[in-house]
């Protein structure tokens, strides 16, 4: 029997390494195919193409700050040292560019193999790399560097054109690369490959100046990927910020969780959400740093902050208003969603904030007078209790209505739970403004479209859209 032989494994496969994942897409994009997997070494040799053609065209430009020096710059960036940026390149002819240009990233055959297997991906290996090729990405203190008489990182040809795309996948700016990564392959296939596509555009007519954006751009960025995403996440959402200059070799990793990336998509989705989503961004509205700004920053970063700056905000408009402000209705509903499904606030506990807001509510609903009382009074945890006590006390006294004012579960809550209790005080202030405001018309007076100064204006901000 004549035996049947072993079609050959592709090229490029998903290792555990993220930087080597988004790598992976962006080269499958640049190769014209949907994901790593579909990439055959027809595919695998049209990317590096794609790549070489890029850098070749550099190699007759005088500096990177000459028009259509995009990639020449970002070389220092990514490939400091290499061949594209020699010390000497301005003594070098351009042919001498490309001589060193096709010296370095002329991607090994495949009979160039060493014996080792891939660090990352346990193929066959084909060369041992460092940090002109392979971005650090561990830490800070992680040089990507070798022992001495070791020649570096072995990869094999896939995973060495992964990493050579992967600035394909990047926005740059302020010295700095950005990537969003996700082990949720659908979402970073989508991800990656509007960012290839931004990216060659950005190429094609922009200089070799990065340029500065808005507060926490690579945040807001971020979000909005996440929010355009129209498919359940499976996983969470990290923002990997790094550099592999001599200047500053740095990684900082922005990491969101499944939970919460998926509570940021759904708001986009659900039209309940609509309003609270857009009066969250109002309420984390700065003199310096734009709403949408720091709330993308607290999402990634302080997570625990969300329902703090909304109740924050609630607080001053209704202490300036006298009433409750418009805004508390919809920040009611996100906000109370937010606690349960993000930071895992029990469903009895929540329903039991609510009823005590309900409570409430019905005696500060009463007039202005009782009203500022409960809101001045929120400010401190001793007047809190005051305030409660004193409520708990009338009733038991004068009204014949069931059940505690205030009951001894609701009471720990509040005041006894660790640090769960200032979630719980922030959420029982903004339920007890929106539980007043459904009370009587005469409480939903205030129209927040005339805070409208307090909405950011997006339009610096890139839309998720179909090419």
């Amino acid at each position: 029997m004549t035996a049947v032989a072993k079609p050959a494994p592709p090229p490029v496969v998903l290792t555990p390494h993220p930087l080597q994942r988004v790598g992976a897409f962006a080269l499958a994009r640049l190769a014209g195919v949907k994901h790593p997997d579909q990439v055959g070494e027809p595919e695998l040799e049209r990317a590096v193409s794609v790549m070489h053609d890029d850098l070749y065209a550099t190699t007759r430009l005088p500096d990177s700050k000459a028009p259509d020096g995009f990639w020449l710059a970002a070389s220092y960036l990514f490939w400091p040292n290499s061949k594209l940026n020699a010390t000497n390149r301005n003594k070098l002819s351009v042919t001498g560019r490309r001589d060193l240009l096709r010296e370095w990233r002329t991607l090994p055959g495949l009979g160039s193999m060493l014996g080792v297997p891939c660090a990352l991906c346990g193929r066959e290996a084909c060369g041992f790399y460092g940090k002109v090729d392979v971005p650090l990405g561990a830490s800070v203190n992680y040089r990507n560097t070798t022992p001495r008489g070791h020649d570096g990182l072995a990869l094999c040809r896939g995973c060495l054109a992964s990493f050579h795309a992967l600035p394909y996948g990047c926005a740059i700016a302020g010295g700095r690369a950005a990537v969003v990564h996700s082990w949720d392959d659908q979402f970073l296939q989508r991800v990656v490959g509007r960012q290839v596509h931004r990216m060659r555009q950005k190429a094609d007519v922009a200089s070799g100046r990065f340029g500065h954006r808005r507060p926490y751009a690579r945040q807001v960025a971020a979000l909005e990927r996440i929010r355009a995403y129209d498919e359940r996440l499976t996983a969470g959402v990290d923002l990997m910020v790094f550099s592999n200059s001599n200047k500053e070799q740095a990684l900082d990793v922005h990491a969101m969780s499944q939970p919460l990336a998926e509570w940021v998509r759904v708001t986009r989705h659900r039209p309940d959400m609509a309003a609270g989503w857009r009066y969250l961004v109002r309420a984390h509205h700065g003199p310096k740093v734009p709403g949408l700004s720091a709330l993308a920053r607290n999402l990634f970063d302080r997570p625990r902050l969300v329902v703090s700056v909304a109740a924050r905000y609630l607080r001053g408009q209704a202490e300036d208003l006298r009433v409750p402000p418009g805004e508390a209705s919809g920040l009611g509903i996100v906000c109370s969603d937010y606690a349960m499904r993000v930071l895992d606030m029990e469903n009895s506990d929540a329903d039991e904030i609510r009823q005590l807001a309900k409570n409430v509510a019905a005696e500060a609903g009463r007039d202005e007078s009782e009203f500022m009382k409960f809101v001045v009074a929120g400010r401190k945890i001793s007047e809190l209790k005051k305030w409660l006590r004193g409520k708990a006390i009338s009733q038991v006294r004068f009204s014949r209505a069931p059940g505690a004012f205030v009951s001894e579960r609701q009471w720990r809550l509040l005041f006894d739970s660790g640090d769960d209790g200032f979630l719980n005080r922030d959420l029982l202030l903004i339920c007890a403004l929106e539980e007043v405001q459904a009370l009587d018309p005469k409480w939903r007076t205030d129209d927040p479209a005339k805070r409208s100064e307090l909405d950011d204006d997006l339009g610096d901000v890139e839309q998720e859209g179909e090419e």
